[in-house]
């Protein structure tokens, strides 16, 4: 497992890219043990992939090429999976590689391997929707929600109505995607690391537009009042027009973007490579504030971060969550984990839910950083947290699904994706 609290130093563009190939080349093909040491979760158990709920049921991705529907009240009752209740599933997606493979520093990949899915899911109507990551290439999938379609033999097909794939056709890819698909209304967009952002017919799958920002991209696209802003790994980031992909505005960063980008109300805010956490105009592009003000963090603002009532909840590669005015950039307060902060947090009833990297999880009061109480799942998480009413919802890398109620800090129930 690569230990990302030992990378703090500024590093050069083809730098980055290749240190950034060799985490999901780990990620995809290592062996992952728990925190606390021995064992083996086996390979493709990572869980990078976060959650989407429509209707009381979960969504999630999975390292080996499965996207799965959970209903919460039959994992909580410990029934076998997939369950007769209403909304359960399995989808095993398999595809062939682009020719060539996957090659980065550490070798590379076989022309043809199982479907890797780092980004979340996204809900369209009655369709999950998926981008995947195989080789270099990648494509995007919408599954019906209401039960995947198979064919005669019982092998995952696209028979069912509605469900379609982008590109069509078995040898026709996009690059291969790590961020996730957003859903706007009727149209998904989503980043890839050829280098452009697509926008989608949610519903039939036909490309509205496409835009080439020239560089590979591997962070999530943000959408708000019409504009949708992507950034690549040449340290540019666009404002785009949702409806045909024309340029708002562009800028050129000092440094790429480390977390996605999260809008609220008329400000962009995301972490870069240099560990700097920025909030810039969203009208524009303008610099508004950056943290910390002077000298540069520790470490990156990998996790993206989470904007509420005029406050911003970041966390750092160098342990600490950080509270900020979100209008100013000062700091509220302050708490240091354990180790790294991979994981976007979220925010229950007054209380902030975050997770570091060694699967410690902290409930912490929101406008003090005091701390309620400590949950430890045992496994490093590195994917964002999801949360309803007081449950809060971690993807681990050993393929487990754990299910926290964040009032007790107990486990309700868990359950591993690892299935044969």
């Amino acid at each position: 497992m690569v230990k990302l609290s030992f990378i703090s130093v500024k590093l050069s563009k083809a730098l980055l890219v290749l240190l950034l190939l060799a985490v999901l080349s780990l990620a995809a093909f290592s062996c992952v043990a728990p925190s606390s040491g021995g064992g083996c979760a086996g390979p493709g158990a990572q869980g990078w992939s976060g959650f989407a709920s429509y209707d009381g049921i979960l969504y999630l991705g999975s390292m080996d090429g499965k996207v799965l529907a959970l209903n919460p009240s039959a994992r909580s009752e410990r029934l076998m999976f997939p369950s007769e209740r209403d909304g359960e599933w399995v989808l095993r997606l398999k595809a062939p590689a682009p020719s060539g493979g996957m090659c980065g520093p550490l070798g590379c990949a076989p022309a043809a391997r199982p479907v890797a899915i780092y980004g979340m899911p996204a809900v369209a109507a009655d369709l999950v929707c998926v981008a995947t990551y195989v080789g270099d290439g990648g494509k995007v999938m919408a599954i019906n929600r209401f039960a995947p379609g198979y064919d005669e033999e019982g092998n995952p097909s696209w028979k069912k109505q509605g469900e379609w794939v982008y590109p069509r056709g078995q040898d026709s890819f996009i690059g291969a995607v790590v961020g996730s698909p957003v859903v706007v209304e009727d149209t998904l967009y989503v980043g890839s690391s050829d280098g452009k952002v697509y926008a989608l017919d949610a519903v039939y799958g036909d490309k509205r537009w496409e835009f080439d920002t020239g560089a590979k991209i591997w962070t999530s696209p943000a959408v708000k009042n019409g504009v949708l802003y992507v950034a690549n790994y040449e340290d540019k980031l666009y404002a785009l027009s949702d409806q045909d992909g024309s340029v708002v505005w562009e800028r050129e960063l000092p440094a790429s973007l480390a977390s996605s980008p999260v809008v609220s109300d008329d400000t962009v805010f995301f972490g870069t490579f240099d560990r700097y956490l920025l909030a810039i105009d969203s009208g524009d592009g303008s610099d508004r504030w950056r943290f910390p003000k002077d000298n540069p963090a520790d470490n990156w603002f990998w996790a993206a971060p989470v904007v509420r009532d005029n406050v911003v909840y970041a966390g750092c590669l160098d342990h600490s969550i950080y509270a900020l005015e979100a209008s100013t950039g000062r700091k509220l307060w302050q708490f240091v984990a354990d180790s790294p902060i991979v994981s976007t947090p979220v925010l229950v009833d007054g209380l902030l839910v975050a997770i570091s990297d060694s699967g410690e999880m902290y409930v912490l009061r929101a406008d003090s950083g005091v701390s309620e109480r400590t949950v430890s799942i045992g496994y490093s998480v590195m994917a964002p947290l999801y949360a309803e009413e007081d449950m809060v919802y971690v993807h681990a890398r050993d393929g487990g699904v754990y299910c926290i109620d964040v009032q007790t800090g107990l486990i309700a129930w868990e359950f591993s994706s690892i299935i044969d």
